[in-house]
């Protein structure tokens, strides 16, 4: 399907009508019945059916339509890129982090709009196979990601280390409430909250387990950090986090850092050194300055 084809199918997907549709485009209906009609013949199937007077997807266009919407997406974004470019060239940073990494980004941009007023920043969070992905494709600039695994094409900015904690209402953590830390053999007799991730932080956490005999698997279990801190904070258990993502909990939680300490490195990803511009440079730095706050 060319671009055109894709456009009309798309627009009268989203309107039910080909007049509606070619209002959409700004052009004639009779160009957009006319792409209609080949991007048919050129599949091989219809992609609409009429009734009622509009045009409703066939079961092969509903089956397309993920990939349509992802192409159209594709295509926008092209459009709103080279129309930047050409009213204010480069002047955009995206920035992508995995999701219990987050809390510094505010104030890290703040500090970047301070040095880059006209900047335009896009922030989006997710696992760091999908920010390894958009980086490699070149959807994003940087990647704020948790010990990533080595790449020949990517390079690496240290951004400091994380620690395991604990996080829970004090009345939760016994003889622990008073403390400053907490020792990893006393989480045994905690009611803890497993957090069912595969990140680093999660597979620290299944290390720990296994080796102090928590109990897991727990009874109550969750697919994020900030989920289990929700729930901890309502008194519903004690989590087992990264600093960063209990530090937004305090003083409703008591957080205590667990001996023997376990660390976690975050990092900085980019393509190859030379691909950084001065601002996505002077981002990091503010993120590492904001994330080394206590």
């Amino acid at each position: 399907m060319k671009l055109r084809q894709i456009e009309v199918v798309y627009a009268v997907l989203q309107s039910g009508t080909l007049s509606a549709a070619a209002r959409l485009l700004n052009i004639t209906q009779p160009s957009a019945t006319k792409h209609l009609q080949q991007a048919e013949a050129g599949l091989g199937y219809s992609l609409f059916r009429r009734a009622n007077g509009r045009l409703h997807p066939t079961e092969e266009l509903m089956q397309l339509a993920p990939s349509l919407r992802a192409a159209y997406a594709g295509f926008d974004d092209v459009r709103r890129t080279a129309q930047g470019l050409r009213q204010q060239p480069q002047a955009r940073l995206r920035i992508g982090c995995v999701l219990s990494m987050a809390g510094p980004l505010p104030e890290a941009y703040e500090a970047l709009r301070a040095r880059h007023p006209n900047l335009r920043c896009e922030f989006s969070t997710g696992h760091y196979d999908t920010l390894l992905h958009w980086l490699l494709m070149r959807e994003i600039d940087v990647g704020i990601v948790l010990e990533p695994r080595p790449h020949p094409a990517i390079a690496y900015q240290d951004l400091g280390l994380r620690r395991l904690v604990c996080a829970g209402l004090p009345q939760l953590l016994g003889k622990y409430r008073l403390a400053t830390k907490a020792q990893a053999e006393a989480l045994r007799t905690m009611p803890l909250i497993e957090v069912l991730d595969t990140d680093p932080v999660g597979r620290l956490v299944s290390t720990y387990a296994e080796r102090y005999g928590w109990p897991f698997p727990a009874r109550l279990a969750v697919k994020t950090h900030q989920v289990a801190l929700d729930l901890a904070a309502r008194g519903l258990g004690v989590a087992v986090v990264d600093d960063l993502s209990a530090l937004r909990y305090q003083p409703a939680l008591k957080v205590l850092p667990i001996e023997p300490e376990a660390a976690i490195s975050v990092q900085a990803m980019f393509l190859q050194p030379g691909s950084l511009s001065q601002a996505a440079d002077n981002f990091i730095a503010a993120y590492r300055a904001a994330s080394s706050r206590p």
